[in-house]
């Protein structure tokens, strides 16, 4: 085959010959016939040679065809590569928000319905007409009956696509990630509408049945006392609000909030009515504050940045520079055991520059490893306390560490705390073994869409050093970096999950 391919070849180069040579037919001597030794040379002639053979200029063209063909598709096999890759990323990233959010929210519900029930036969029990029910105690069975049939649907739907336990492990294909997405997502959205159908239908029956209940009662005091020093800090951080009328009707909402937590005769209705209001004005003040700050993250792509296990005085004042530098803003979580007289300054400086900072515990140990152990007021309580004492500012947000979260560690920072939890839906890898700052720009910028918030960690050098470019390249994006209150436009709610503006799990 090689010999006929090179004949092949052969006769190719020979057609390219010109039959209409201005020299003699006789002077073009066939390739297949030899010549004699003692037959006379022939006279190259100039134009037949110049015909015969591409100029230099003719092969330069073709050479530089060449490549920017050769460039060209490596381009596209390139972008095509990325193209691919990010859409595994992101594929994964969704399969491990969504899978944590189907699981927390299956067992709120589930807890909710137990109160429910419990609150229901009490209800039951106490009434003076034997076996009989209120019109609200018997919707409120309904309403956990139809709840209750949802999670047995989900969890069957869940179940025909995938095995909870392993559908998220990496290396997976993006199709079969993004089955197990939407398994997750249709099973959460399915669900999330029962908690509050669940909640609308037991208030009445708590206000009435609990109405003098003293721990229901202190429970709900307590409550409020945990939110109000982060409402006061909201309202005196915002001097000179333009809206005078919502920072009045914040100001008179703790006022009221604080007479009804200090009044022992307050029922437990006035209670809850006066959270209800508490938090409701506060996010009319924070809408406000976002309208003056020119932030509106439902027109905008807003996008919170957020920094865990710092602080690290080198590293977190690189990477708090870098936001200053661009106009940027983002919210830290710091751990309590990394406070010290280094780092005070540090965190001072976050608040002073108008970046909150959360809890990362004192120790970055799992959520539900601490409620096991029992050490919640170490893990949680000194945490927030020591991080306070440095910034300044109350602590209303809370970062898992590792991102694990579970019902009883949730009640816990709901009631004790008055805390929200903010997860997120883009991982940088940058604690990742080998990670660089190319790889951690690379994995923000592939994930990144309107309403994420993401996860960074100011203690590696390589994350301070992308900084920079992952800013330059989500501006270029049209994104704006925002802390989370401002992305999700409300006052961190105590016990609520946030993972990104469209995707906030409710208490």
């Amino acid at each position: 085959m090689g010999k006929e391919h090179g004949m092949m070849t052969d006769h190719e180069d020979y057609d390219d010959l010109p039959t209409h040579s201005c020299v003699s037919a006789g002077h073009v001597q066939s390739k297949f016939q030899p010549r004699s030794q003692s037959q006379p040379q022939p006279a190259q002639s100039p134009i037949l040679y110049s015909r015969s053979h591409p100029t230099s200029r003719t092969l330069v063209r073709r050479v530089v065809a060449a490549l920017v063909i050769v460039m060209l598709a490596g381009s596209a096999v390139l972008l095509g590569c990325l193209s691919a890759y990010a859409w595994y990323r992101r594929a994964l990233a969704d399969c491990v928000e969504w899978g944590t959010t189907y699981r927390l929210i299956d067992a709120h519900v589930e807890a909710l319905a137990d109160q429910a029930d419990e609150l229901a036969a009490r209800d039951a029990a106490e009434s003076r007409t034997a076996n009989s029910e209120t019109r609200e105690t018997q919707r409120l069975r309904t309403v956990v009956a139809e709840a209750s049939k949802q999670r047995r649907q989900a969890d069957a739907a869940v179940h025909a696509i995938t095995d909870i336990r392993v559908s998220c492990a990496a290396k997976q294909s993006p199709v079969a990630l993004h089955e197990h997405v939407e398994a997750f997502r249709d099973a959460s959205n399915r669900l999330r509408p029962e908690i509050g159908r669940i909640l609308g239908a037991l208030e009445p029956v708590a206000a009435r049945v609990l109405e003098h209940d003293l721990q229901a009662k202190a429970a709900a005091v307590n409550r409020i006392r945990a939110v109000m020093p982060g409402m006061r800090a909201l309202y005196r951080d915002t001097p000179g609000l333009r809206d005078a009328g919502t920072g009045r009707e914040l100001r008179d909402a703790l006022t009221q909030a604080a007479s009804a937590a200090d009044n022992p005769d307050s029922t437990y209705r006035t209670l809850a009515d006066a959270e209800h209001t508490l938090f409701a004005k506060a996010d009319e003040f924070t809408r406000a504050r976002n309208t003056q700050r020119g932030i509106d993250c439902g027109r905008m792509a807003c996008v919170a940045l957020t920094f865990d296990d710092g602080p690290r005085a080198d590293i977190t004042r690189r990477v708090v520079q870098s936001l200053r530098d661009k106009g940027d803003r983002a919210t830290f979580f710091a751990v309590g055991g990394a406070i010290d007289d280094a780092t005070i300054p540090v965190l001072r400086d976050d608040t002073r520059y108008g970046m909150p900072v959360g809890s990362h515990t004192m120790s970055h140990m799992d959520l539900p490893t601490i409620m096991q152990a029992g050490t919640e007021r170490q893990e949680f309580d000194e945490a927030s306390a020591r991080i306070s004492e440095a910034t300044g500012r109350p602590v209303n947000l809370l970062r898992p560490p590792h991102g694990a979260a579970d019902e009883e560690s949730r009640r816990y920072l709901a009631d004790h705390l008055g805390v929200g939890i903010a997860l997120y839906d883009v991982d940088s890898y940058d604690w990742a073994a080998g990670a660089s700052a190319r790889s951690v720009q690379w994995k923000v910028t592939a994930q990144t869409r309107p309403g994420s918030i993401i996860l960074m960690h100011d203690i590696h050098e390589h994350t301070a050093t992308a900084l920079p470019h992952i800013l330059d390249a989500l501006h270029a994006k049209g994104f704006r970096t925002v802390t989370i209150d401002e992305l999700t436009g409300q006052y961190p709610r105590p016990g609520y999950v946030y993972y990104s503006r469209d995707n906030i799990v409710p208490w």
